[in-house]
């Protein structure tokens, strides 16, 4: 039987060091036949010269290699384009910043292989530098049909696990040009058509890495994700409510976690009364679910500290 050729698929901005180890964890891969597709999304510093230099590694490694240059649109254009150029009967996708452990890919293949009706897989990860524990625990990794668990959190895929039949980017196209949680919303609309394959190994190393965009530096960073996170997931709901697998009182559960975390940042910055304005809409848009009622203790809580000119903290 012919083994089925993967694609490793980068995209990359302006991190010339760390994508070069990006670059050499795919290399390490025990599958063969495999090729990697680098999409650079218009550095401007010596990624191309990088890239270039690692050639002969790929050749040497009996691994594919292609990399493209475009303008700078964003990750989720450049991922896409990398599914564009992709040759593999399987997409894997990681970041420029993270690692695959060398078992990775062979790992994963297998496990989609002995699952045919399974259109995406996705295992559990490590953060650099941390103690090693394997991430999420065991029961957030619910697999099959994982729409609703992927809305209220019971199920966690992470972008830099997943590996995905070609058959799904046939089916459901790339990634959106949202800067941010283009990924969540590509899980999503997978989980509308196929099921879910989960691995329970550890087989990825998530860096945190201060240029990332996920990082933005402080609340207000982390404000502007909350309203781009609630945009996308209204535009899903808009495209798809009609699907037969779409189910809303789901997405409540997703917007509900977003609310969530935005009412809370607004409340670290002292923005007491626009806390509570978000709440209110929360709660219209989703019902009194309890990651949201929870929240009311916690608007009193603030609006006492106000009185006293103190801001409630953000946890550690």
């Amino acid at each position: 039987m012919t083994k089925p050729l993967v694609s490793a698929i980068i995209p990359t901005y302006q991190r010339p060091e760390l994508v070069r180890r990006a670059v050499r964890c795919v290399l390490a891969q025990t599958w063969r036949p495999l090729e990697l597709v680098v999409v650079d999304d218009g550095s401007k510093d010596a990624t191309q010269q990088v890239l270039g230099e690692l050639r002969a590694e790929a050749d040497n490694s009996d691994v594919g290699y292609r990399f493209e240059e475009l303008t700078n649109g964003g990750v989720g254009r450049a991922r896409t384009r990398g599914m564009e150029l992709a040759s593999g009967s399987y997409f894997a996708f990681l970041d420029d910043d993270d690692e695959w452990l060398p078992a990775k890919v062979a790992t994963q293949l297998r496990a989609l292989r002995q699952t045919p009706d399974a259109g995406v897989s996705f295992t559990r990860y490590m953060h650099g530098g941390a103690d090693g524990s394997p991430k999420p625990k065991l029961e957030y990794i619910r697999d099959g049909w994982v729409f609703e668990t992927l809305c209220d959190g019971r199920t966690r895929a992470h972008q830099q696990t997943l590996m995905i039949r070609r058959e799904v980017f046939e089916r459901i196209g790339g990634f959106t040009d949202h800067r941010n949680f283009q990924d969540f919303e590509y899980c999503l609309r997978a989980s509308l058509d196929f099921p879910f394959k989960a691995v329970p190994d550890a087989l990825t190393v998530i860096h945190t890495v201060e240029s990332s965009i996920s990082r933005e530096v402080g609340l207000e960073g982390d404000l502007r994700r909350d309203k781009m996170k609630l945009l996308v997931l209204e535009e899903f709901s808009e495209r798809f409510s009609s699907h037969d697998r779409y189910d809303d009182d789901a997405m409540k559960h997703a917007f509900a976690r977003v609310y969530d975390e935005h009412v809370k940042h607004l409340l670290w910055l002292g923005r007491v009364r626009e806390a509570r304005a978000s709440w209110e809409a929360a709660l219209a848009r989703c019902g009194e679910l309890p990651v949201l009622t929870r929240l009311k203790g916690k608007l009193a809580r603030a609006r006492m500290a106000g009185w006293f000119g103190i801001k409630l903290k953000k946890p550690e």
